[in-house]
């Protein structure tokens, strides 16, 4: 295969300008500026990845050797977009250093209706079945029915049978009704869904799920990302536009995604690129469907968005529709209750809770069951602000099992406490209470009744002030309106406490007809007990009373 075209440097280009662009979508400057980040880093040795131009090219070339199916490119080779080959840089690009071993497991992939995702993920599938030379290659187009995984398979055939490229020595390939099969490698490329028989038994060497957000459960996605351990550079993708369905794995990815883009989340085996509109842009403008959309004015025509809109922004029925297609926004999830953007300026890695010796503080204390992660908030005033900390716990077993992929790093890091066996040991959280009591004004200890009785109890025998508070929208909703408040006026400081930044970002509220918010997790895995526990301080820090002549004259606060 000649290589005498460049593709890389566009996709360099396009990822400088983009990191540099400030009216460019937010989510696709993280992934931007991510790549251009790592890319600097390995170039100069700093890391465990090496970025192999030629390998990148080699993918690219091969998609521009396969023929358009569809539109008024149809049967002229593939060219691909900018972006487009910013998400082959990034596939084909990074391998683990002295290796030619890809980098990336899987691959999170979100933009509007239109910009080409089928250009990407078919001629992907085709290209690591048949090309990377691996014996006995499953490629699969994925989804939750045979008629939706035969989309992609149906295109991808289309791309084989009308070149010559992959159907000659060494690379020939039979093309049949339910798979395309290349002899000499035993490699095979076809449709899988949920309804499929064998679905349990798959050796994934790459994998699609397209339009990931139409699925209702994981089923499908956890058994190819489970069949994917015998191979040596496995690569699983996720690819769609948003929908109204916000429990399904779609949303989870894209949740997840952003997280690592963030920084919150430590991944390095995940690629992800989002366009989608930002909070405050208007959906109705121009200027938010040109940035949200790659592919404007090459896939995607202008002219035929401005009569999509039209007629949405006069159709409450066809507004959403609108806003899913061709903004990529979800409608009808839960919004996301604090602002990762300015919790992360809030950041100031100098800050030592060691500087606050003697000062007066406040601490929430959120215990979940003894399996799960539990934490503790420590409050200090700070100025018209607050300085908070967090101490999250977790038992070794569950650190074992990397129920989050950054436990491990966290528990290394120092930043998640680890007590040995499989349950947490709530007399370590106790024994910290009582240290921070020592070295600091301790106020109050906020702490909920369920699971903490025994240990309030205990605690209160050794003069701690402790201060009941229920987990209700009463208790709540102010001293959680309060921090993000401070948050994004920048009244709030913290030292970038890893699972603390987490539990922030799986937080949504819950509002009432009057305006009160509960904060709650908007699902079971998405852990928030430590943005609770710093509700809880702050409540305390907030409505503060003197919690030692309380103690002495009731025993007890209950804030109900």
């Amino acid at each position: 295969m000649s290589l005498s075209r460049d593709h890389v440097s566009p996709a360099i280009e396009f990822a400088e300008r983009m990191a540099d662009d400030a009216g460019a979508c937010r989510t696709a400057r993280m992934s931007a500026s991510r790549f251009i980040r790592e890319l600097q880093e390995a170039r100069a040795g700093h890391s465990p990845w090496q970025f192999d131009e030629a390998l990148a090219n080699r993918a690219m070339m091969f998609v521009s050797m396969l023929p358009n199916i569809k539109g008024p490119e149809a049967g002229k080779p593939l060219r691909l977009m900018d972006w487009q080959r910013f998400v082959y840089a990034n596939l084909y690009g990074f391998v683990e250093a002295g290796t030619k071993v890809r980098r990336f497991r899987q691959a999170f992939i979100a933009v509007p209706r239109g910009n080409g995702k089928t250009t990407i993920v078919a001629p992907a599938a085709l290209y690591s079945t048949f090309m990377e030379r691996e014996g006995g290659a499953e490629g699969y187009a994925a989804a939750v029915t045979r008629d939706q995984a035969r989309i992609l398979f149906d295109m991808a055939q289309q791309m084989v049978r009308r070149t010559s490229r992959i159907q000659k020595p060494p690379h020939s390939v039979k093309v049949m009704v339910n798979a395309i099969f290349q002899e000499h490698t035993a490699s095979r490329f076809a449709p899988i869904s949920s309804d499929a028989k064998a679905l349990d038994g798959l050796n994934v060497a790459i994998a699609v799920c397209d339009e990931i957000a139409s699925h209702k459960t994981q089923q499908v996605y956890d058994v190819l990302r489970t069949a994917m351990g015998k191979r040596q550079q496995p690569l699983l993708i996720g690819i769609t536009t948003a929908t109204d369905n916000t429990a399904g794995i779609g949303k989870q990815l894209w949740d997840y995604s952003l997280r690592v883009l963030e920084g919150i989340q430590d991944d390095d085996r995940l690629f992800s690129l989002i366009y989608t509109a930002d909070a405050k842009d208007d959906p109705w403008h121009e200027d938010t469907w040109r940035k949200v959309n790659p592919g404007w004015g090459q896939s995607v025509m202008p002219d035929a968005i401005r009569s999509f809109a039209k007629q949405a922004r006069n159709n409450a029925s066809q507004e959403s529709i609108f806003k899913t297609r061709h903004l990529n926004i979800w409608v009808g999830a839960d919004d996301a209750l604090f602002s990762m953007r300015h919790w992360q300026e809030c950041k100031d890695p100098s800050l030592s809770i060691d500087d606050f010796a003697g000062q007066p503080c406040y601490i929430g204390v959120d215990l979940a069951s003894k399996t799960d992660l539990t934490a503790i908030g420590i409050v200090f005033p700070d100025g018209n602000g607050y300085a908070v900390f967090a101490r999250c716990y977790l038992n070794q077993d569950a650190v074992n099992e990397a129920r989050n992929p950054s436990y491990p790093g966290w528990a290394r890091d120092g930043q998640l406490i680890i007590t040995p066996g499989n349950e947490t040991d709530f007399m370590r959280i106790e024994a910290d209470i009582l240290e921070l009591c020592q070295r600091f004004q301790v106020q109050a200890v906020a702490f909920d009744p369920w699971n903490a009785v025994q240990l309030s109890q205990r605690l209160m025998a050794e003069s701690v002030p402790m201060v009941e508070m229920r987990q209700n929208v009463q208790s709540f909703s102010e001293p959680t309106k309060e921090l993000d408040a401070a948050t994004r006026a920048g009244r709030l400081r913290h030292d970038g406490n890893g699972p603390l930044a987490w539990c922030i970002s799986n937080t949504v509220g819950h509002y009432d007809a009057r305006g009160n918010v509960m904060p709650r997790r908007s699902r079971d895995q998405n852990k928030i007990d430590a943005t609770m526990a710093v509700i809880m301080g702050i409540a305390r820090s907030m409505s503060h009373v003197d919690a030692t002549s309380v103690y002495e004259s009731r025993g007890l606060l209950v804030l109900s």
